[in-house]
């Protein structure tokens, strides 16, 4: 028989969660600040969900980064910051002002030297990095929902035994148990659970922090 294992969560509890395990910055903050000014819809992941792929980084000792879907750089200061010494984050937007701002914050944060901004259809750029023999140590992708099989599969042409490929929003509020309806982004995200989940070249569990983050560990 299958039992609920977690509490609820409340915002109490997440809260505390937040007040015990991350820190305020006052530097992601200015950024958010200037996300919302700007009109540019804060979909960036949760402030927790920033500290669990940092410490994913730090715990694989993770040096080459690939980040599918920048927005404003919030999620890739996160990662750059858990890459070992010389790793170097390529974070992939296709909206160039997004990129911009990324740049200069990722510059506020000293970490000019291991990001690169791509301006760039994410799919078309990672055939391109597969087509030069490119591998990645950590996957990060958080974009377009419809293009997430598409996504996993080119991000399998991308690893080595050992990365792990993360992906967001794999709960969409709860509603991945809902009939998608004409709902696009919602059964490409069942799709891509389903398919993560029956792929033999992985393995992985959908974990819920934030909107729920897919990780796959390449076998």
């Amino acid at each position: 028989m299958k039992k609920m294992k977690s509490p609820p969560l409340s915002e109490e509890v997440y809260n505390y969660i937040l007040d015990h395990y991350v820190p305020d910055s006052v530097l992601l903050n200015e950024l958010l600040k200037e996300t919302e000014t700007l009109n540019i819809p804060l979909i960036q992941i949760s402030p927790e969900q920033g500290k669990f792929l940092y410490l994913i980084c730090k715990m694989i000792k993770a040096k080459n980064a690939l980040e599918i879907g920048t927005l404003t750089g919030y999620s890739g200061i996160h990662i750059a910051s858990g890459l070992t010494e010389g790793g170097k984050l390529i974070t992939v937007e296709k909206i160039k002002d997004h990129g911009e701002i990324a740049k200069k914050y990722f510059a506020k944060s000293g970490l000019s030297g291991k990001t690169e901004v791509v301006i760039s259809p994410a799919l078309e750029y990672m055939k391109k990095l597969t087509s030069e023999n490119k591998n990645f140590d950590f996957i990060f992708i958080d974009a377009d929902k419809t293009s997430y099989p598409d996504y996993f599969n080119e991000a399998l042409n991308l690893s080595h035994s050992g990365t792990v490929i993360t992906f967001d929003n794999m709960l969409k509020d709860g509603r991945v148990v809902l009939d998608p309806g004409d709902d696009a982004d919602l059964k490409a995200v069942q799709l891509t659970n389903k398919i993560i989940s029956q792929n033999q070249a992985v393995e992985s569990l959908l974990i819920p922090v934030g909107d729920g983050i897919t990780l796959c560990v390449v076998k």
